[in-house]
């Protein structure tokens, strides 16, 4: 290591790579937004800090991990580009993800389960492609969690796992202060405080505690100072909320489990995840039809027909005659009129009615589906208003009325034409039986002055 003075904004390393801005910093490394002038990109530069480069692996062992680390391909790990490792200044040219961390966002409060879940999925992808190709991670934590923008308006951040590669790449061998872990206190496992080799199962541990804080906007273990803090992991699991639900808190229980062989995988927090970002929220299926009808708020009427399997066909309504009508000519003069309309305009709503009603013995280009939320409900017009038991028209004997109508057993064409063609026969005998005994009744009317003259 030489003492070069570490790289500013502005300054180009390698002739390539232009440093425009320093978007973060940490224990290990200060990380600058660069331009790649030979490929025209923007990427992200990751500068070394003096004191970690006296702890890089030797050079050949150095290239055959980048070489390693370059090779990882997934869409939620950070894509290395380049790396220059044999001289001060020691940095790795890696994807810029234009986005916030996750330790952003959980300062904003704590996200949805559900996108919780959908992060955990794409973290526990990641972890798996890390794992299948021998490498731990060892610093899970929400700053290391990329937020990507979203291509398409409307769309989700994707998770993006950075920082895999500087672990890996420092030889722990020749860190020489007392002690050292490589880690951060928060999220190390069980195993790393004391001082065990991590392993895969360490981070799927470190990916619990994230996970817990992106449920709750708290750490679980907040008090990252002094050596009681580290080991209170090994005594203490972590508080799991109850409001989080029986699935979150199984996942997070066995993440977060004390001994390493009592995690899942990697692969089996991506199932788990999986589930729990397409369960139902509350877990209820959604209400029946007619229940979702009168929740709403609309009536059961204008949803199901009260009486769907017998209906019957208005007839016009009865009019009593009053016997005193041969003593009071002018005004019952008045009075048939209404009467006829009254019995002619029953008469047409008898034959509209039979005839929607056939219609529908006989089919409509409805649509089919048995699911009332499927289709519109009908209007409550009088058609529904006047279903009514058969009643004879006026008359001195009673006018022949419909027989009722069932759908016990569905009637094929033939019979709903017979039908319609029985109830248009009724009613036109009903309306001509009315007007007879109108004119009837006029008849007597105007005979009654006659053989009965007043007396002066």
């Amino acid at each position: 290591m030489t003492d070069a003075p570490e790289p500013l904004v502005g300054d180009v390393l390698a002739d390539r790579y232009r440093l425009v801005a320093q978007v973060g910093q940490g224990g290990m490394a200060r990380v600058f937004r660069a331009d790649d002038t030979a490929l025209g990109r923007t990427v992200a530069v990751k500068v070394l800090r003096p004191e970690v480069e006296g702890a890089m692996s030797a050079p050949e062992r150095a290239r055959s991990e980048v070489t390693l680390l370059a090779s990882l391909n997934h869409p939620s790990l950070v894509t290395l580009f380049d790396a220059h490792l044999t001289g001060s200044p020691d940095y790795l040219v890696m994807e810029f993800v234009d986005g916030p961390t996750l330790s952003a966002r959980i300062a904003e409060g704590p996200l949805p389960p559900a996108e919780v879940a959908a992060l955990a999925a794409e973290l526990g992808e990641a972890l798996h492609v890390v794992h299948g190709s021998g490498v731990v991670h060892r610093d899970v934590k929400p700053s290391n969690v990329l937020l990507a923008s979203p291509h398409l308006p409307g769309g989700r951040p994707r998770a993006k796992l950075a920082d895999f590669g500087i672990a890996l790449l420092l030889d722990s061998a020749r860190v020489t202060t007392p002690g050292t872990v490589i880690g951060t206190a928060a999220y190390l496992a069980p195993e790393q405080v004391q001082g065990r080799d991590p392993a895969p199962a360490s981070d799927v541990y470190a990916l619990g505690l994230v996970l817990l804080e992106a449920l709750t906007g708290e750490r679980a273990y907040p008090n990252t100072d002094g050596i009681g803090a580290a080991l209170a992991r090994l005594t203490t699991p972590p508080t799991i909320p109850d409001e989080l639900g029986p699935g979150w808190g199984a996942l997070l229980t066995r993440m977060t489990a004390t001994g390493p062989d009592d995690r899942p995988t990697a692969l089996e927090v991506v199932e788990a995840a999986e589930r729990l970002r397409t369960a139902p929220v509350d877990g209820a299926p959604p209400l029946p039809p007619v229940r979702a009808a009168v929740a709403a708020g609309i009536p059961v009427a204008a949803a199901v027909p009260a009486e769907p399997a017998t209906r019957r066909y208005p007839t016009a309504a009865t009019v009593a005659l009053d016997p005193a009508a041969a003593t009071d000519v002018p005004e019952k003069r008045r009075s048939r009129r209404p009467v006829v309309v009254a019995l002619a305009v029953g008469a047409v709503a008898l034959v509209a009615a039979a005839s929607i009603w056939t219609a529908s013995l006989a089919g409509s280009p409805e649509p089919t589906s048995s699911d009332p939320a499927q289709t519109e409900p009908r209007s409550t017009e009088p058609v529904q208003d006047t279903v009514t038991d058969p009643t004879p028209a006026p008359s001195i004997e009673p006018a022949p009325t419909p027989s009722t109508v069932t759908t016990d057993d569905a009637p094929d064409d033939k019979a709903a034409k017979d039908a319609e063609k029985d109830a248009e026969k009724a009613a036109k005998e009903a309306e001509k039986q009315a007007e007879q005994d109108a004119k009837r009744a006029e008849r007597d009317a105007e005979k009654g002055p006659k053989d009965t003259p007043d007396k002066p």
